[in-house]
């Protein structure tokens, strides 16, 4: 009897034996790409909507992406690194890649594109403190202005393009294999094109404007500009014509600028002044309020600052006489060829 029980309890190991499969252990892995599409299209007065094909249109152009990974408050930065390699997709847009490694959990993600020459970072320990701004124009730009456009107490630069990518909430869970992460990356830069209708353009040497009631800064974390204080902005302005205007003078002052954007509702001056140097050197200024400017359908669709205003610069005054005489009138007569012989000594 006890040979039996002891022969079934064997039996019965011997099923629960061939009844069990050997089972890999799978651990998490970290491994992940970063995808990150740079939209070019679509951008007013850059890659769409040009008022006028003359002017030439902010450049870029990135080879490098940083990227910033927050913990789950943005309170600090848990790894950062760099996006170098490149592709282009179908509709022309740069597509940045890179590998990184991402345990499970949840993060803030941030990336913009790092080679801006104008448009600087700072505060970029936390989510709500990175910022991106330009510099105030040195003194001796100051120096070149007068009038009204020196009345404001800071002018900066315009910015470059800034293309930022983010995600405030981005979970990662536990995974097997690479997983794959895609972002967008946008402009935060408006684009504008000023015009102002000239006559006697011909006799301007040089132009500028400074353009007030605009952003000093955007917080790129939470994408957010500058609404504390007005600021100003250096624009150099070119000579051009506009074949749209219905008179024999189509000649015009006009510039393609950047900005970090004007704030809507917020009470400000809003003010632009053109200056332009005659060829003798004389000083002619205009400025016009732009806050019904800014209301018109083509600014706000279209980002088309069109001024009506003919701007008359001084014609240069003629001499006495009307055929150059009187004054002084220096006068060259023709070479004389004359053969001598110089002594070395």
């Amino acid at each position: 009897m006890r040979r039996l029980r002891i022969i079934v309890m064997l039996l019965c190991a011997l099923v629960l034996v061939t009844s069990c499969h050997r089972r890999t252990l799978v651990e998490p892995d970290h491994r992940a790409v970063l995808n990150i599409k740079i939209n070019y299209n679509d951008i007013p007065n850059v890659t769409s909507g040009i008022y006028n094909d003359k002017i030439a249109v902010p450049k870029f152009h990135t080879d490098v992406l940083r990227v910033l990974f927050y913990n789950e408050s943005g309170s600090r930065i848990l790894s950062e690194g760099f996006l170098t390699e490149k592709s282009v997709d179908e509709e022309g847009n740069d597509v940045m890649m890179g590998n990184v490694m991402l345990a499970p959990g949840h993060y803030r993600v941030l990336a913009y594109n790092f080679d801006t020459p104008s448009t600087f970072i700072r505060g970029e320990q936390k989510w709500d403190n990175i910022t991106a701004y330009t510099e105030e124009i040195p003194e001796s730009k100051y120096r070149s202005l007068r009038g009204r456009a020196i009345e404001n107490e800071h002018i900066y630069y315009e910015p470059d393009h800034l293309f930022v990518a983010r995600d405030a909430d981005l979970y990662v869970e536990a995974h097997s294999d690479v997983k794959t992460l895609e972002l967008d990356a946008n402009t935060i830069i408006d684009t504008y094109y000023v015009q102002i209708r000239v006559k006697n353009l011909q006799y301007a040497s040089s132009a500028t404007a400074v353009l007030t009631g605009l952003s000093a800064t955007n917080a790129i974390g939470a994408n957010t500009r500058h609404e504390e204080e007005s600021s100003a902005l250096y624009i150099e302005m070119q000579k051009s014509t506009d074949e749209r205007i219905e008179d024999e003078n189509k000649d015009v002052l006009c510039g393609v600028f950047n900005t970090f954007g004007r704030i809507d509702d917020v009470p400000s001056e809003l003010h632009i002044t053109f200056q332009a140097m005659t060829r003798e050197g004389e000083y002619a200024e205009k400025t016009i309020d732009m806050t019904k400017a800014f209301l018109t359908e083509d600014a706000r669709e279209r980002r088309w600052l069109i001024i009506e205003d003919v701007w008359e610069l001084p014609v240069p005054i003629t001499p006495p006489g009307g055929d150059g005489g009187g004054g002084f009138n220096p006068e060259v007569d023709d070479w004389v060829d004359e053969n001598v012989t110089i002594p070395i000594s």
